[in-house]
């Protein structure tokens, strides 16, 4: 419980500070703070996953992690796509506190102990319905009507990419014999342990961008 209080603690301090940076800073100072984070994960964080001698050291990290974060600052970095780093934002950290806090409490049945022991399919629900409460929420906040449906379906395949991108990374890890990614985050670990879900879900905002300003009414 002491480990769950101070995680909990820690996690809504380091979220406001992201917050905060993203919601106040100017574009270009948050794209620079994106940029630290990767330049952090690549010198420090990426040689305890891979030895650097070794070729997919070199093949994979052009894709994973540099891809996600360079995607991330070109989106940051337009006025327009900015607005949808707003509802990716909240709904990755929504289904990872959700996650997180149910799985905690109350999870029993895990879905991949080989790989990650910590998920259980109770905290997947948890965080399901933290996701979908926080997209209804920032919804509202931003005066959008989308009907239920809508709603339930989006918020399930973005929680499944999120999902996704926290198993592939904790794959890498039990591949390296390693609980975390790195240290810098008091009780997070590395910034690759908290960005996993953000990295596979970016991918779909930037491919579907045009389509989604469209459907969130975001004004070119």
């Amino acid at each position: 419980m002491h480990n769950f209080i101070y995680r909990f603690i820690t996690g809504l301090f380091l979220g406001s500070l992201f917050w905060l940076a993203f919601a106040w800073l100017p574009p270009v100072y948050f794209s620079i703070i994106l940029f630290l984070i990767l330049l952090q994960i690549i010198l420090f964080e990426w040689k305890r996953l891979f030895n650097v001698s070794k070729p997919i050291f070199w093949v994979l990290m052009p894709i994973y992690p540099i891809l996600p974060f360079t995607l991330l600052i070109i989106m940051n970095q337009d006025l327009v796509y900015r607005e949808l780093l707003f509802f990716l934002f909240v709904l990755v950290f929504s289904f990872d506190t959700g996650s997180y806090i149910v799985g905690s409490l109350i999870g029993k049945h895990k879905i991949a102990p080989s790989i990650s022991p910590g998920k259980t399919s109770e905290g997947l629900i948890g965080g399901y319905i933290f996701a979908i409460i926080g997209f209804k929420l920032m919804l509202w906040e931003q005066g959008i009507a989308k009907k239920l449906p809508f709603i339930l379906w989006f918020s399930l395949v973005l929680c499944a990419l999120s999902l996704a991108g926290d198993l592939f990374e904790s794959w890498l890890k039990r591949r390296a014999q390693i609980k975390d990614s790195g240290n810098i985050l008091p009780g997070h670990g590395g910034f690759l342990d908290r960005f996993d879900g953000i990295m596979f879900v970016v991918f779909f905002f930037y491919y579907y961008r045009d389509f989604l300003i469209k459907v969130f009414d975001i004004i070119p």
